[in-house]
């Protein structure tokens, strides 16, 4: 039996931006869309790696680490880094799956 079939990191992490790119209008501040648009070519990030605990709080889902990946989109300032969204997404190509924490209206 093999197992399920996989989209890289890479790919995921590329899904997981698009997704976020899509979805950010309507899920952040106009202030938060324009910032993150004027500055993410000098100082955006995008992280992928292993989904953290506080995902149980919002999934209920078994986050196995090699079905998962945890994408963290924001910019990088001297002072500060400004998470503008937490993205858990599934790398399983026939289990879709993609949830996203926004960073919080102040």
């Amino acid at each position: 039996m093999t197992g399920p079939r996989l989209y890289s990191e890479e790919e995921v992490t590329h899904q997981a931006y698009d997704i976020f790119l899509e979805l950010a209008p309507d899920n952040l501040t106009e202030q938060d869309v324009e910032d993150f648009n004027q500055h993410r070519e000098e100082l955006g990030f995008i992280e992928e790696g292993e989904p953290d605990d506080q995902w149980h709080d919002f999934v209920a889902l078994e986050i196995e680490p090699e079905l998962f990946v945890q994408v963290l989109v924001g910019l990088e300032f001297d002072n500060q880094d400004i998470l503008f969204a937490k993205i858990l997404i599934s790398r399983d190509k026939d289990a879709p799956f993609c949830h996203i924490l926004w960073k919080e209206s102040e």
